[in-house]
């Protein structure tokens, strides 16, 4: 009689554990390494900016689902070099190559709204499949012609 009821559970058993299971980790290590190497130069038409592409998530393991980057900027005004101003998103620049087994490791963008005689900080941030933002970059800071 047991070895009937045993025999009769063993397919429930089985079905109760199809499915796609959710991510193990905790939110806060599923977020990609922050970008350490931003920089800024300022070319004939505006600011470029070049940073590496992250390879990782923050516990280590490999980034796959990397979308994109989102790229903020803080305008600092000649008058007031002290005075709080709020870093407003400028664009985002996506990763085009997630299918591809060799990746792109460099991104440059260049910022053409970019004026003459004004001094500008800038971040950026890797963006994921879900839409979440990973902590801001090194901020860099460049002041733009004479």
């Amino acid at each position: 009689m047991r070895v009937l009821v045993a025999l009769a559970l063993m397919p429930v058993l089985f079905l109760s554990g199809c499915g796609k299971k959710g991510d193990p980790r905790a939110p806060e290590l599923a977020t990609p390494r922050v970008i350490e190497n931003l920089r800024a130069t300022s070319v004939p038409n505006g600011v470029a900016l070049t940073w590496s592409r992250p390879t990782e998530y923050v516990d280590g393991s490999e980034l796959k689902d990397l979308v994109g980057f989102a790229i903020f900027r803080k305008d600092i005004s000649p008058t007031c070099v002290d005075c709080p101003a709020p870093y407003r998103p400028l664009t985002t620049v996506d990763v085009e190559d997630r299918e591809k087994f060799v990746k792109q490791k460099q991104y440059r963008y260049v910022d053409e709204e970019a004026q003459q005689k004004m001094t500008y900080r800038y971040r950026v941030s890797s963006q994921l499949k879900d839409g979440s933002l990973s902590e801001p970059s090194n901020e860099v800071e460049i002041a733009r012609g004479p």
